[in-house]
């Protein structure tokens, strides 16, 4: 047991050495981005913006912020900060290729009460909500630090009962 101990101590010690060299190398290279959803405001009128900081070559951390331009998409406005795990090939580019999205959200959305005996919406009324998701994505950084990535993800309402958001998009944007 203590042999196991002490190799146990030995990988911790020497993945923190290893992974603090690799955090000082992304320090030479471009580690934030800023991106545009271009699928929301085509598809449903909600343009979407969003910054990603890279701390690792697996890991970054953002925000997204999106709001309705038409009253016909069901969420007013989401701000929508994520952790992104990556499992591209760092020596190429650094926090790139195949992710893992863990998100929460906070939004504004339009809930309709219905008339059942006329069949049409009697009152729409705009709630707040909160909640937790996940996503999958892809992520392709160009040698001139343009970003491509698409993003598919739901999240779960917390605060209100059989709540819902979703998270997609086909992104483009630079990365600097």
């Amino acid at each position: 047991m203590k042999k196991l101990s002490a190799i146990l101590f030995a990988l911790l010690i020497s993945s923190a050495i290893f992974a603090q060299e690799e955090v000082l190398n992304l320090s030479n290279n471009k580690l934030n981005e800023f991106k545009f959803n271009l699928l929301m405001p085509v598809v449903f009128l909600y343009p979407e913006i969003s910054y990603e900081r890279i701390l690792d070559s697996e890991i970054s951390i953002g925000a997204s912020l999106g709001f309705a331009a038409d009253d016909d998409y069901f969420q007013n406005i989401a701000f929508t900060p994520y952790l992104r795990w990556h499992f591209g090939d760092a020596k190429k580019k650094e926090a790139s290729g195949f992710f893992i999205e863990a998100n929460g959200s906070l939004f504004s959305q339009k809930q309709d009460s219905w008339d059942y005996e006329s069949e049409y919406a009697a009152d729409t009324k705009s709630q707040f909500g909160a909640g937790l998701g996940v996503g999958l994505g892809w992520k392709y950084v160009s040698r001139n630090n343009w970003v491509g990535e698409t993003l598919w993800g739901i999240g779960r309402d917390f605060i209100n009962k059989d709540g819902a958001y979703l998270r997609m998009g086909i992104s483009i944007g630079k990365r600097f």
